[in-house]
C-alpha cells in the first residue's frame, strides 16, 4: 500500500509538470515570436506541445495507472461459481423470425399468375 501512495501522487505531479512546461513554452513562443522570425528560426509550431512535455504526460498517465491498478488489489473471476445457464423461451429467440417482404410478396403473386 505504501508503494501505490508513492506512485500515484509522483503521477500527478508529473502530470501537472508537464501541464506547467507547456503553458510556459507558449508564453515563451507568444513573447519572442517576432525574435524567432527576425534570426531566421522558422522551425516550431505553436500550436504543437514540445516533444518533452508530450514524453512527460505519457510517463505521468502511466504512473497513476500502475498506481491505480496496483491499488485495486487481487482480480477476481469473472466468472463465478454456481452460475446456472439461462435459456430464453423459443417465441424470444431471433432465430424464429418470419419476415414478410416485397421480394416473398412479389413471388408468390408471380407463381399464381
Amino acid at each position: 500500500m505504501a508503494l501505490t501512495s508513492i506512485i500515484t501522487p509522483l503521477g500527478i505531479i508529473t502530470l501537472l509538470h508537464s501541464a506547467y512546461s507547456c503553458l510556459h513554452y507558449r508564453s515563451i513562443l507568444a513573447s519572442s515570436t517576432i525574435d524567432l522570425l527576425e534570426s531566421g528560426y522558422t522551425n516550431y509550431n505553436p500550436s504543437k506541445p514540445p516533444q518533452d512535455v508530450v514524453i512527460e504526460c505519457v510517463i505521468g498517465f502511466t504512473l497513476c495507472l500502475v498506481g491505480q491498478i496496483i491499488c485495486a488489489g487481487e482480480f477476481l473471476p469473472v466468472v463465478g461459481e454456481g452460475r446456472r445457464e439461462v435459456r430464453a423461451p423459443m417465441h424470444v429467440s431471433r432465430d424464429f423470425d418470419l419476415f414478410s417482404t416485397r421480394a416473398g410478396i412479389i413471388a408468390s403473386v408471380k407463381k399464381i399468375s
